[in-house]
């Protein structure tokens, strides 16, 4: 009737204006918070950053309010508990602060880059270079972490998924062809290939860590920078002083301890049901064992590497996991051979890895 049109068209004005109002609430919130961030850079917070054994003046108010900005986001972040929505947008949120925060000490660092050289002008593109590289690692940290996170769930699920497999397993011999008796062939190679790749993007964020700007010493970096000879001088200095770095030691050590992970996932690979490439995945599992041995040794040497007692462990708790499945692949590979199983896709896996359950081989790092 014309009654209930009315009353609907009504309800579409109460609505739009509603929303309107909520638009300008949120937008006057947004101006008074960025005032208050502007107001605390004025009165000198976030003034000064340290890292790596540097304290780093940080003279640009913008960048100052950048990273104010993102203090406030990751306390936000911390706080909001599980709410996996708005711990999204939160989480994107702090990421374009981190952006806009490197995106400003790059034009910083680009100016003083051509600018002539001398001491003022080369101690400002030290204090940039530290500047990027300190607020290039924050992300990098809260992207890491993210991925850790994550892959942290899925090993923990892995875990459930094959402690319930070896209660449940039949008592139709499934070890002689990898089958795990108690979940489809496929589930365990697609759930490990998952966690490989996880493996990789945190490789890959680990290795950009080790080559972040900054660290050095200020007058050494200055010298460097006043001439050839002086630079060649200063280059094997800093080069000496780059090998006792303890962020370089700490980073050097967490790659090592992702390439032990993702190399032992890429060999259970290998060795899941699937694929049956039991001689291939006892040589990454051997390589796996090196890896977190190596990996235990370089977490031992740093002095205070956040969550370094947790990282021993977990090398240690690995190193047997490693031991026992390179022995069921040795076991598997010996049955192949001998006959006594159903082994033969090491020929044919070739032909099936491109579509035999979807699995996709990663290479060992």
């Amino acid at each position: 009737t014309e009654e209930e049109i009315l009353n609907l068209m009504k309800s579409s004005q109460q609505d739009t204006e509603t929303e309107l109002q909520n638009q300008l609430v949120t937008s006057k919130l947004a101006s008074i918070q960025e005032q208050k961030l502007q107001n605390e850079a004025l009165g000198g917070s976030m003034s000064t950053i340290h890292f790596r054994s540097n304290d780093v003046p940080v003279d640009n108010k913008n960048v100052r309010v950048a990273l104010l900005k993102i203090a406030n986001f990751d306390k936000e972040l911390q706080n909001c508990g599980k709410n996996s929505k708005k711990k999204e947008q939160l989480f994107l949120q702090l990421l374009t602060a981190y952006d806009d925060a490197i995106s400003l000490v790059s034009e910083d660092l680009k100016e003083y880059q051509n600018m002539k050289r001398g001491p003022a002008v080369n101690t400002k593109r030290f204090e940039c270079c530290n500047l990027l590289g300190f607020v290039s690692f924050e992300k990098l940290k809260l992207c890491m972490k993210r991925n850790e996170d994550m892959v942290n769930d899925l090993r923990e699920e892995d875990c459930r998924i094959m402690k319930k497999n070896v209660g449940g397993r039949k008592k139709v011999d499934k070890a002689s062809n990898g089958g795990s008796g108690g979940e489809d062939e496929n589930s365990e190679a697609k759930r490990v290939e998952e966690i490989a790749h996880l493996y990789d993007a945190l490789l890959q964020d680990a290795r950009s860590v080790s080559n972040l700007p900054g660290g050095g010493d200020v007058n050494r970096f200055i010298n460097a920078e006043d001439g050839a000879s002086a630079a060649d001088n200063a280059g094997s200095m800093m080069e000496e002083e780059k090998l006792e770095d303890e962020f370089l030691l700490e980073a050097n050590a967490n790659v090592l301890r992702l390439r032990a992970l993702r190399c032992y996932y890429v060999a259970r690979l290998y060795a899941s049901s699937t694929l049956e490439k039991y001689v291939e995945a006892s040589k990454l599992f051997e390589q796996a064992l090196t890896l977190s041995v190596e990996a235990a040794e370089e977490i031992g040497a740093c002095q205070d590497m956040d969550g370094g007692e947790e990282y021993m462990e977990s090398m240690e708790a690995l190193e047997k996991e490693i031991k026992g499945a390179k022995f069921r692949a040795e076991a598997c590979a010996y049955l192949a051979r001998s006959g006594g199983g159903s082994t033969t896709k090491s020929s044919s896996s070739s032909k099936s890895s491109g579509g035999g359950g979807g699995v996709r081989i990663v290479t060992s790092g």
